[in-house]
């Protein structure tokens, strides 16, 4: 029809057919152009954003540390005051040169850090260089808070002022913040190693230091107590494991041999017992039934071995007088002289 009309020109309406097309192609042009450019500027807005929400967050980083610090410090100079004070009378004739120790400690240890290192051994290195740059144990404490972290600091520093200043009880208050029992220390005794680069001196300190803190924390002040304690142990490792997850609840506060060995013996006596009132199984019985069998019995033996040496409230059995609630080291009835 268009082609039919008078007032057709072929040309003309090629030119006119580019041109719409030229059109069409500079506006999807021009609007690519408009959404790159509206694409960089809001990638442009979001970094601007980011570096000035990074910028905010290190300020408040910046600003947290130096209000932390400066209550560290606080806490320090406080502690310092009241460790002086408390020990004014006893030094007043100490020549200054003498109270100032010749090296300062926080330039040879580093900030603990728990993910790093052991407490146990971070107070070890303490004490050693403290002794060496000749630093006044009662100021011990003082030079251990500067090395902590701050909510660790804040910890002690709750603590009364008898014990804050005190290093043994602040030593006390870690090693219970950190759950390191005589059980932990004894463990680490034995199975501490050397590590690569350090000295056998070291190590030998080390291994005197978990040691010292095993005996201590049991409590074994004298040698018949060591001795007790050591001889103990070797009987322990002895022991199967089945026998010790029996007496699992006390295991670790059975310190005494006598105590260990009258529980053990009683133990394989009534494991005995029980061994021999068992029925005969018959001949003709397949073997994974004879398993089953076995595992069922060894669970109601453990049952009958529990309430025979405890009652229904899970209080122990005295073996010395057949009394309930006690074990025969605590027990308040006199044991007879053997003739």
């Amino acid at each position: 029809m268009i082609l039919a009309s008078k007032k057709y020109e072929e040309e003309s309406a090629k030119e006119w057919l580019n041109a719409i097309i030229n059109e069409r192609k500079e506006r999807e042009e021009n609007e690519r152009r408009n959404e790159e450019i509206q694409m960089a500027e809001r990638k442009l807005k979001e970094e601007q954003e980011i570096a000035e929400r990074r910028r905010q967050d290190e300020i408040a980083e910046r600003k947290r540390k130096d209000e932390m610090e400066f209550e560290l410090q606080k806490i320090l100079l406080e502690t310092e005051g009241r460790s002086l004070n408390s020990n004014s009378v006893a030094n007043q004739n100490v020549n200054s040169t003498q109270i100032k120790p010749k090296l300062k400690i926080h330039h040879l240890m580093k900030k603990y850090n728990s993910d790093e290192s052991d407490i146990s051994l971070y107070l070890i290195m303490f004490e050693r260089l403290a002794k060496q740059a000749e630093i006044l144990e009662n100021t011990w404490v003082t030079h251990l808070l500067g090395s902590l972290l701050y909510d660790v600091v804040h910890l002690i520093a709750r603590e009364p002022d008898e014990i804050a200043n005190d290093y043994g009880e602040v030593k006390k208050v870690l090693l219970k913040r950190y759950k390191l029992t005589p059980e932990k220390f004894r463990q680490k005794f034995f199975m501490h190693n050397k590590n690569l680069g350090s000295t056998w001196k070291n190590f030998a300190y080390e291994l005197r230091g978990f040691f010292n803190e095993w005996v201590n924390g049991v409590k074994a002040d004298s040698f018949e107590k060591l001795s007790d304690l050591i001889i103990t142990d070797q009987i322990k490792r002895k022991v199967s494991q089945e026998i010790k997850d029996h007496f699992i609840d006390e295991w670790s506060q059975l310190n005494s041999p006598d105590d260990l060995v009258e529980k053990l013996d009683d133990y394989d006596t009534l494991r005995s017992t029980l061994r021999n009132e068992r029925p005969r199984k018959e001949w003709h019985y397949y073997k994974q039934d004879s398993l089953k069998d076995d595992s069922a019995f060894t669970t109601n033996e453990k049952k009958k071995l529990y309430g025979i040496t405890h009652n229904e409230r899970g209080e122990p059995k005295c073996f010395h007088c057949s009394n309930f609630g006690n074990i025969a080291r605590n027990c308040s009835i006199p044991k007879s002289v053997l003739t």
